[in-house]
């Protein structure tokens, strides 16, 4: 059930953005569960947020806050995530390639 009114649906979101997406919340803390759908919890005022990803025929990806402290307004949670999708969407997948080959090339050690 979302604390939320409605989630937001994200387009544009290939694998590789979708495993992009993932390895950054991982990153920066974020304790990730499930596997499509994932279930993720930021560690930040009791937000935890769902995303299902249609695919990559669909390239959606909806993201549900599922709990969250009655402290925080959904807006400032959509505030803050929806401007990251954005950046994210814009993202070339020749650029994910590339970030990818990066981190690779960085745990080649011989």
């Amino acid at each position: 059930m979302s604390q939320c009114d409605s989630p937001h649906v994200y387009g544009g979101i290939s694998k590789p953005k979708m495993e992009e997406i993932i390895l950054e919340l991982k990153n920066n803390g974020c304790s990730i569960t499930g596997a499509n759908p994932w279930n993720v919890d930021v560690h930040q005022f009791g937000i935890k947020l769902k995303g299902t990803w249609s695919g990559d025929t669909g390239k959606n990806l909806t993201v549900e806050v599922t709990d969250k402290s009655f402290l925080v307004p959904c807006s400032m949670i959509w505030d803050k995530i929806d401007p990251i999708m954005k950046h994210i969407n814009g993202l070339s997948e020749d650029y994910i390639a590339e970030l990818k080959n990066k981190r690779e090339e960085s745990l080649n050690f011989s």
